[in-house]
C-alpha cells in the first residue's frame, strides 16, 4: 500500500522490468522530491493509470525485455492521458519523429542528475 502523499509531492508512475535497474529509477524519483508507485509490466502500468488521477508522471524504460513495449505505453500514455509527462531510459538512440509529444528520452548509461532536473521540472 502506498503512503499518502505529502503535500506538494508528485507521484511517479516507474515502469521496469528489471529489478536492479527498478531500485536505481525508484532511488531517483525519491531523490527529486517525489513519490515512485513501481510496475514491471505495461499491463500493471495501464492498469494504475485507469484508476488512479493523481500520477504525474510516467518513468519508464524503453529498452523492456528487448522489446518496443515501452515506447508503445508512452504512446498509449500520451493518446489516453495526454497531461502525463513522459521520462523515458534508452540504451538505443530513438528517431526523435517516435518519441511522444513532449516526452524526454535521456539516455544510458544514466545521468543522475539530467534524469532527477527532469523529475523535479515535471513535478513542479
Amino acid at each position: 500500500m502506498t503512503e499518502p502523499l505529502r503535500p506538494g509531492q508528485a507521484l511517479v508512475l516507474v515502469v521496469e522490468d528489471d529489478p536492479i535497474l527498478m531500485m536505481s529509477l525508484v532511488d531517483f524519483v525519491e531523490n527529486a522530491g517525489c513519490e515512485a508507485i513501481e510496475v514491471s509490466t505495461v499491463v500493471e502500468a495501464i492498469q494504475i493509470l485507469e484508476t488512479r488521477h493523481d500520477i504525474r508522471t510516467v518513468f519508464t524504460d524503453l529498452d523492456m525485455r528487448g522489446s518496443t513495449a515501452g515506447m508503445q505505453l508512452a504512446l498509449s500514455i500520451r493518446d489516453r492521458w495526454p497531461p502525463i509527462e513522459l521520462l523515458m531510459v534508452s540504451s538505443q538512440p530513438w528517431d526523435t519523429s517516435q518519441i511522444p509529444a513532449r516526452g524526454v528520452v535521456l539516455g544510458k548509461p544514466f545521468d543522475r542528475r539530467k534524469i532527477e532536473a527532469a523529475l523535479r521540472k515535471f513535478a513542479a
